[in-house]
């Protein structure tokens, strides 16, 4: 499997964390697990699969991919590639109108959101390139053609900084401490502009940022604790809920995420 990253113009960069072309030769499944960033997808050649709850279903050509809980299994069929747009946590919201929590734990096609002209002149100047830069250029007129002037509410990009810097290891008490806003407002508009809940994206950040933080110097107590866990049982529960796997089984092997 062949991996390549680039990053976005700087019109694009509030918006947009990176892009990722993703090619497979021979066939691969990756374990992919939750990502704090709503994806968008362009299938360039072959064939993807999710598997998502013992239920396998193809992925749309071109889709848009939600916040999930739990990790999912993607398989690229030979000779495979696909175009990946990591968005930012605001960038969701510039693109599409609706709500970003709709996107909850689901993978839908844009056809369902853009009109289908664009979709269509988008697959054939994709299927007609032949270089990756060329493709990204491609990607990046796209969405700029289907981006919306819609400002994003500072109380939510502060709650973000917030969660962000403690790496998910802060309670709502005091993620909410100060911000001129209900607590019920904040939650309202944090879901609708990010699309989860605050709970939910902090577990999501403290998840990560343990995985991130593991080493073969660190064992799993230790770890625990590290993240703002007091009971090694809620590490694990929580853990196996965002991996589907404990943290030993884990951490035993490599991952791709």
């Amino acid at each position: 499997m062949k991996i390549q990253s680039f990053y976005p113009s700087k019109p694009l960069s509030e918006f947009v964390q990176k892009y990722l072309i993703i090619e497979s030769e021979s066939g691969i499944e990756n374990h992919i697990l939750p990502s704090p960033h709503l994806v968008l997808s362009f299938q360039l050649s072959g064939s993807l699969q999710t598997t998502e709850f013992d239920h396998t279903y193809d992925l749309p050509r071109i889709g848009i991919a939600g916040f999930r809980k739990s990790a999912r299994k993607i398989r690229y069929s030979k000779k495979s590639s696909a175009l990946l747009v990591l968005l930012t946590e605001i960038g969701a919201t510039t693109f599409f109108q609706d709500p970003i929590s709709d996107f909850y734990e689901k993978t839908l096609s844009l056809a369902l959101f853009i009109p289908g002209r664009m979709v269509r002149e988008i697959e054939e100047k994709l299927f007609e390139c032949k270089s990756d830069l060329n493709r990204i250029s491609i990607i990046e007129n796209f969405l700029l053609q289907i981006k919306n002037e819609r400002n994003i509410d500072p109380i939510v990009s502060e709650t973000l900084l917030r969660i962000k810097n403690a790496k998910g290891n802060l309670k709502i008490r005091d993620i909410y401490r100060g911000l001129p806003s209900s607590l019920d407002s904040l939650e309202k508009k944090f879901k609708f502009s990010v699309g989860t809940t605050i709970k939910h994206y902090s577990n999501l950040i403290r998840i990560r940022s343990a995985i991130s933080s593991y080493s073969n110097q660190i064992n799993l107590t230790e770890l625990s604790y590290i993240s703002g866990y007091f009971d090694q049982s809620h590490f694990n529960k929580d853990f196996k809920l965002f991996t589907g796997e404990s943290p030993k089984t884990f951490f035993q092997r490599k991952q791709i995420w």
